[in-house]
């Protein structure tokens, strides 16, 4: 005889809350029961641990530019726009989730940090894109995308478009940060870059492989950056005028 064992209700809810700190220099709101649901112990842990998102934001130190203008896609619950919103001189900041309960998280998070300045968009993003789409949210928040995946999704979320180019341009944009490697082929491929000279693609935690993020070498290569990785992270700049680039990467130690 097998027994199907619910995982989801072995999790007990905390009897007390208190603000999570990642050791990258981010406080992150905890403090209700919903907080205990949209955070789960496995990202809890990899939070205080210093683990969550650890190889995206080591690089903004050496990354980030004062007058930047920066767009964080997939900014889950802010510790990339928090830690670029920080960094002085930096001039705008576009934090955009998909996972509509995470954008009301996000802006939290950058309250109780002192950046509520940050604008947090609620949007799906793309080239050519018109009215909403569905956005499957799944317990673990990592795995929440546009894919239905096989019905493993909890909550179905129908999220605006928006015009990634017409961000790009009216803004002025010269870093973007994208955490979402299972998509950032697609949504780089057609975006007007001109105006950016920096790109930060994460594998976004250890939910999603890194080979996904390999994906955008040959694409940025053809658009004029040069790839460099740490970790789990591919840092492209773009190379000097008139220098021919080349389908490589050099690895940080």
């Amino acid at each position: 005889m097998s027994v199907v064992i619910n995982l989801d209700s072995r999790r007990k809810t905390p009897t007390s809350f208190k603000s999570l700190s990642h050791p990258a220099g981010v406080t992150l709101p905890f403090e209700s029961p919903a907080d205990a649901e949209l955070i789960i112990p496995e990202i809890r842990n990899r939070i205080v641990s210093g683990a969550y998102s650890a190889d995206l934001l080591r690089q903004l130190d050496d990354t980030v530019r004062p007058a930047d203008r920066v767009l964080v896609i997939g900014a889950g619950l802010g510790t990339a726009s928090t830690l670029v919103a920080k960094h002085r001189g930096v001039k705008r900041v576009f934090a955009v989730e998909a996972n509509t309960e995470l954008c009301t998280y996000l802006a939290r998070t950058h309250e109780l940090n002192g950046v509520a300045w940050v604008e947090t968009v609620n949007a799906v993003l793309g080239t050519g894109l018109k009215g909403r789409l569905p956005f499957f949210a799944r317990h673990d928040t990592r795995t929440s995308s546009l894919l239905p995946d096989e019905c493993s999704w909890q909550r179905v979320m129908m999220i605006p478009c928006m015009d990634l180019n017409l961000i790009l341009a009216e803004e002025k944009i010269s870093l973007v940060i994208c955490e979402i490697p299972s998509g950032a082929v697609a949504l780089l491929a057609s975006a007007d870059l001109s105006t950016v000279d920096r790109i930060l693609v994460g594998s976004g935690d250890d939910v999603l492989t890194f080979g996904e993020a390999n994906d955008v070498l040959p694409l940025l290569t053809e658009k004029g950056f040069e790839a460099e990785r740490s970790g789990a992270t591919l840092r492209f700049d773009r190379a000097e005028a008139g220098r021919e680039t080349h389908l490589q990467v050099r690895d940080r130690a």
